[in-house]
């Protein structure tokens, strides 16, 4: 089943325009743009955990994985690049992505990717095109400029149409939130890099927000504002800022990882690289409070689930 008539049984699936194609995902997996013109291309390609998942719902475009002629990474986060190897493999596409994280796929460093630091699944590809602040990409007769946005990601990009006022803003603007902000990797000026990245945006002329994960924001400006203002109470209380990274992690941490007792998911994030640096720089380094008062705000927030004594995220994948 392909085209409008998959689309008409896939809510996940929204026509942007006859060649382009919104695809939302859950919280693990990131979103997709899919273009079926020229050239055939697909920007982000979910998590590796789900490639099967992410396959099928570019099928139901009428785009298959062997035809793809463009893969355009929005950064090198797992989320948003798990099918980029196994995607280059099958079709021979060419791979962009921004000029910072081509040099650091290139160099193998799962540090500066994230992926060793937060112990996620991902492997490395080839990048060949690295992608400069300000030029255009072309897909389907229509110009998108490229816009490098650090603060999440320091490779991270967005991509905006003029003509039409279309902004893809990957991690840097959801509905009213953005991306964990990670300043033991991305350095500690991560918030001001992305409160500057959100006043660019605020200064386009942006009508509908197309985001890395959540669904289609029609008020792009109100977006971008309330965003605004939220990383300007980050940086004005940066331990909002340390327990907003805690929580999110520990989320993603159930969502690749699976349900977990008390216990376990205790073990595994106190071994780990990103733990006990956060609690050390935010929390005076109390481990166990911080990881004791975190769980119990998102249990009851209802973000996370207890049952039978093991622990898993509510929230869609």
């Amino acid at each position: 089943m392909l085209g409008s008539e998959a689309m008409e049984h896939d809510p996940r699936i929204q026509p942007v325009n006859d060649g382009l194609f919104f695809i939302q995902r859950g919280w693990l997996n990131a979103n997709h743009l899919v273009c079926t013109g020229s050239p055939r291309a697909l920007i982000d390609t979910a998590y590796v955990r789900d490639i099967s998942d992410t396959e099928a719902l570019i099928a139901q475009c009428g785009l298959a994985i062997e035809d793809v002629e463009l893969i355009l990474s929005t950064h090198a986060h797992c989320d948003h690049i798990g099918g980029n190897a196994d995607f280059q493999r099958r079709s021979g596409c060419q791979i962009a992505m921004h000029e910072v994280d081509r040099h650091f796929i290139e160099q193998r460093n799962g540090w500066a990717t994230w992926w060793r630091y937060y112990q996620q699944d991902a492997e490395f590809f080839p990048v060949h095109q690295g992608l400069g602040d300000g030029e255009f990409i072309e897909l389907d007769g229509l110009a998108w400029q490229v816009l490098h946005t650090p603060g999440h990601g320091m490779g991270q990009i967005a991509l905006f149409a003029p003509d039409t006022g279309w902004l893809i803003s990957a991690d840097t603007v959801w509905d009213h939130d953005f991306g964990v902000l990670t300043t033991r990797i991305e350095g500690l000026d991560a918030p001001l890099r992305m409160q500057g990245s959100l006043a660019r945006l605020a200064r386009l002329r942006v009508s509908t927000v197309f985001p890395g994960h959540g669904p289609v924001i029609p008020d792009g400006p109100a977006a971008i504002a309330a965003c605004q203002a939220r990383i300007a109470a980050f940086i004005a209380d940066p331990l909002r800022m340390g327990r907003d990274q805690v929580r999110k992690i520990m989320l993603y941490t159930l969502m690749m990882r699976g349900p977990h007792t008390r216990g376990e998911l205790w073990e595994r994030l106190s071994r780990s690289p990103w733990f006990p640096e956060a609690a050390a720089l935010y929390f005076g380094g109390r481990q166990e409070q911080t990881f004791a008062e975190n769980l119990e705000y998102l249990r009851e927030k209802g973000l996370v689930k207890e049952e039978e004594g093991r622990l898993a995220c509510t929230l869609p994948a």
